[in-house]
């Protein structure tokens, strides 16, 4: 896996298995993530064909799963932690259908051991609920905002080392796994950080 940030873009490269819950979401294998950053004001007839726009643009022509964000990149955290690395913007103004429409906390985890299907889907619930629990312990009376998105990966072609976690398949991402419990680490610390950064 490599990353880098192109016109405020966050562009992950490598050969993952992933699921999405963005604009062009799903359950695919893919070549890159990318997570976009974009006005405060936007608001395009179709965010769909703006992501392939984007992808366009940015040379990706591979396959890949695109995230939007109002975030500005130099709020970004990468946390990484053993076979786990995570990448978080995070913004709250757009907390609920009642407030102000801007606003994302965009999560993308990456995982070097080889998931189940069961754990790709799981590891969802799992950031979403570490997502909720840090905003609760920040004080916000909300769980989200209205255009957040989540995106979990594996590498299928990193170089497992003899006894290394990349050798082992993990089948269940629950809050109560090893793989749980590094998820809900980074998300609460990546999406309290972000938001502190940010003065909120």
């Amino acid at each position: 896996m490599q990353y880098h940030i192109k016109d405020s873009t966050l562009i992950i490269e490598g050969d993952f298995e992933a699921v999405s819950t963005g604009l062009n979401g799903g359950c695919a294998r893919v070549k890159y993530l990318f997570n976009k950053q974009v006005p405060r004001t936007f608001n395009p007839p179709s965010p769909q064909k703006f992501i392939r726009e984007e992808a366009l643009r940015l040379s990706i022509e591979k396959a890949y799963f695109g995230l939007l964000t109002a975030v500005n990149m130099e709020y970004l955290q990468i946390i990484e932690d053993d076979y786990l690395t995570a990448f978080i913007t995070a913004g709250v103004s757009n907390s609920s259908e009642f407030r102000v429409k801007v606003g994302t906390i965009n999560i993308i985890l990456i995982s070097k051991a080889k998931l189940s299907e069961t754990a790709l889907f799981g590891a969802i619930i799992t950031a979403t609920e570490a997502k909720g629990l840090a905003l609760l312990e920040k004080g916000y009376t909300f769980l989200g905002t209205n255009t957040d998105a989540v995106v979990v990966a594996y590498e299928t072609d990193s170089g497992p080392g003899s006894g290394s976690e990349e050798k082992r398949e993990i089948t269940y991402a629950g809050s109560s796994t090893e793989f749980g419990k590094k998820i809900t680490e980074a998300v609460i610390r990546g999406v309290k950080v972000g938001l502190e950064l940010r003065g909120e």
